[in-house]
Formats: C-alpha cells, sequence, structure tokens
C-alpha cells in the first residue's frame, strides 16, 4: 500500500469483482473526511482526540500552548485504513 500511495495517480478498490472506489490515492473513498489522531501530552499525562480537522485542532493547541505542542503526534489515516473500511474490514 505505501508504494501505491507514493506512485500511483489514481487507484481502485475492488470488491467481490466489483469497483467500489476509484480515485487519486489522497481523495480515494472518504480519505480526506476520515477521523485523525492527534495525541499530544500535557504534565506527563497523553491526551488524544479524533478529529476530521487535524490541522485547526493543531491550531488551538498551538494558541493554548503559546507556540510548541507538548509530544504533539498527528495519524492521519492510511491509504490501508480506507481500503479495509471499503472492503469492510475493521481498520485498527
Amino acid at each position: 500500500m505505501d508504494e501505491a500511495e507514493r506512485l500511483a495517480d489514481r487507484c481502485a478498490v475492488v470488491r467481490d469483482g466489483r469497483v467500489v472506489a476509484l480515485d487519486e490515492p489522497s481523495r480515494l473513498g472518504s480519505r480526506s473526511r476520515q477521523q485523525s489522531h492527534v495525541r499530544w501530552t500535557v504534565d506527563g499525562r497523553q491526551h488524544e482526540e479524533r478529529t476530521v480537522t487535524p490541522s485547526a485542532l493543531v491550531a488551538e493547541l498551538s494558541a493554548r500552548f503559546g507556540g510548541e505542542v507538548p509530544g504533539l503526534e498527528v495519524q492521519r489515516p492510511t491509504l490501508e485504513d480506507v481500503y479495509l473500511e471499503l472492503v469492510g474490514e475493521v481498520a485498527r
């Protein structure tokens, strides 16, 4: 999947012999609308929020912390996550 994401202009997902999605890897399925995981640390405690607008949440956190967000991690849905959703498997 990583290679397809890096090299392909378009990807198709086939389920039961039928194309269920065809688009650019970054837009495949509902990828742009899937929730991202945003994690950060405050006083040694890790916090996590799921959001479809991770950039807005990071900007809000940055304003709250006055710049750098401690322990910031943003995990967006991978092409594999989208594929598993489209073929009806449970994604991580």
